[in-house]
């Protein structure tokens, strides 16, 4: 085992956490020789430099705790998310209440919707409404405090119009979840209103393709023990599919 100087190590650790997209305390811990302890004040170290992004239990790169305009990520994956939100339409049923969450995949699903279902459905997500505008598709936009990089609502007035409310499925997107328990956020304003769509909904979907296993996000919103369903594309890693059937559905589109 590489035997590394304080600075080394801290050098080599950023772009440990920076290549990967983040890191638990336990595996640095092992990988360097050293005790947990020291990691931790590593990561505090270069958290303050802004070199990596502390979160409970470990650290991500800076890049996945920020997250990237809408537009950007509708150009990304684009078959792949055509095909996972295909899929997710077989869980869709008549008379249904369905909320549809911010994410690109979730938006491509609102682009296949039509009326012959005659469901209830009610999204946070500026885009989603508009494309059901645009399909002439009867909904409810819950309101609250708007990002102009997610185009969409959150906060305390988006979780009050949840609570009042129960929803027959919600369909979620994820920034990722390579080495966290479950679906994951960029912020805890996005990660607490899917929480809030979690907690009011009889059935949990996650709409994930398949670079999601290789990448993280600042907030866990969910173990994936609280979600029903994983519909993500066939390239995914089978070792990380293999892992996750242990504890959710995970079904390829």
């Amino acid at each position: 085992m590489t035997k590394y100087l304080a600075d080394e190590r801290r050098a080599r650790l950023a772009q440990l956490i920076n290549d990967k997209g983040g890191y638990r305390i336990g595996d640095l811990a092992a990988f360097f020789g050293v005790t947990k302890e020291t990691i931790r004040k590593d990561i505090i170290y270069l958290d303050q430099k802004k070199l990596v992004c502390k979160t409970h239990g470990g650290a991500v790169s800076v890049s996945e705790s920020r997250e990237r305009p809408i537009e950007m990520r509708n150009l990304e994956n684009v078959d792949q998310k055509r095909k996972i939100a295909q899929k997710a339409l077989e869980f869709i049923h008549d008379d249904q209440v369905i909320l549809l969450d911010s994410g690109s995949t979730v938006l491509t699903l609102a682009s296949l919707l039509n009326s012959e279902h005659n469901n209830t459905l009610v999204t946070n997500s500026l885009p989603v409404a508009a494309v059901l505008s645009e399909k002439e598709l009867t909904f409810h936009l819950i309101g609250g405090e708007f990002s102009p990089i997610t185009m969409a609502t959150s906060g305390m007035v988006a979780t009050h119009a949840l609570n009042m409310m129960k929803a027959d499925i919600v369909f979620l997107g994820t920034s990722g979840f390579q080495s966290v328990d479950g679906p994951s956020a960029k912020a805890f304003c996005d990660a607490q209103i899917k929480r809030d769509m979690i907690k009011n909904s009889r059935t949990k979907i996650v709409l994930a393709d398949s670079s999601k296993f290789s990448t993280n996000a600042f907030v866990c919103f969910a173990n994936w023990s609280e979600i029903d369903v994983l519909i993500t594309n066939k390239d995914a890693d089978p070792a990380q599919v293999a892992e996750l059937r242990k504890v959710v559905k995970v079904v390829f589109a």
